[in-house]
């Protein structure tokens, strides 16, 4: 038998690259109820629910497991349906681009395990997402930006930069714990985030901060920080405030933070290196407590 010429063999090659590129998987890939299971590295057009008759839930993915690419003037809802998404150190695990702005949904409970970064939104496609957890992931558990989205219910644990990693405005990030991971549990940005809500946010024994967040107008209340390895809260915010924060064990201080026209209001650390805040026109709101507390000046 004659063996294949090299131009031949290239051509055979070339073909195998293209046949296993990304496919459309979804409930409805072709706008006439088609449903087509999801596996690694293929494009998620339209809502799905995570089950059995799915790959991508019984293997690692070698590279990103899950990216969302949504059709103009249309919405998607993953449901991960307590399945979880398993990498190899590379990739992203869900990875959100090309829709319209705050087009998908996420809902856990779920998990995504083991790539570069877990979950990732760069450019306000996100809405929503609840009840997730990012862990082992090589870089950052949640990276989101945009306007408006919510975070709530998610858990970011072990991953080796940090766990949420929060930008853009008026979003809000409610209920969710950042737990071990190698640099700080919560880094924030951007103007008028609701940063803690009504039931606040845990960062516990993070390597640099439990909170870390810049910007303007951030309404940062409710957070528990506890032994982690530099500040429990650091901030630098203009023209927002602090409240009810809660500090123990932290190796630095408690709560560290300057800004113009920043207001610190029911706020307790019991590091000894308590609470220490300064800019133009602080004001203590009442209700701090440290062993040692300035806020503009000591505590009242």
């Amino acid at each position: 038998m004659r063996s294949l010429s090299l131009p031949v063999l290239c051509t055979l090659a070339l073909a195998t690259v293209v046949y296993a590129g990304p496919r459309r998987c979804g409930d409805d890939v072709d706008g006439r109820g088609r449903s087509v299971p999801c596996d690694c590295g293929d494009v998620l057009v339209g809502s799905r629910t995570l089950g059995d008759d799915d790959p991508i839930t019984t293997r690692v993915c070698p590279g990103t497991g899950l990216m969302v690419v949504v059709p103009p003037h249309r919405s998607a809802k993953l449901v991960l349906g307590h399945r979880g998404l398993v990498g190899s150190g590379r990739g992203f695990g869900i990875q959100i681009v090309g829709s319209d702005p705050a087009a998908v949904t996420i809902v856990g409970p779920g998990s995504v395990r083991g790539f570069d970064v877990g979950v990732f939104a760069p450019a306000g496609q996100l809405e929503s997402i609840a009840d997730v957890t990012a862990a082992e992931n090589r870089s950052d558990g949640f990276r989101l930006n945009g306007n408006g989205y919510s975070v709530t219910g998610c858990e970011a644990i072990a991953n080796g930069r940090d766990g949420f990693v929060l930008g853009g405005v008026g979003y809000r990030s409610e209920r969710n714990r950042a737990l071990g991971n190698r640099r700080n549990g919560f880094r924030a940005a951007g103007r008028d985030a609701a940063i803690g809500g009504r039931e606040g946010n845990e960062a516990s024994q993070n390597g640099r901060d439990g909170l870390h967040v810049r910007g303007r107008g951030h309404d940062v209340r409710g957070v528990v920080a506890t032994g982690n390895g530099r500040r429990g809260v650091a901030a630098r915010i203009a023209e927002g405030s602090i409240a009810d924060a809660k500090t123990r064990d932290n190796r630095d201080r408690g709560v560290v933070a300057t800004g113009a026209r920043l207001k610190v209001t029911g706020t307790e650390a019991q590091e000894q290196r308590g609470i220490h805040v300064r800019g133009n026109a602080v004001r203590d709101g009442g209700g701090n407590s440290a062993a040692s507390c300035i806020i503009g000046g000591p505590c009242r």
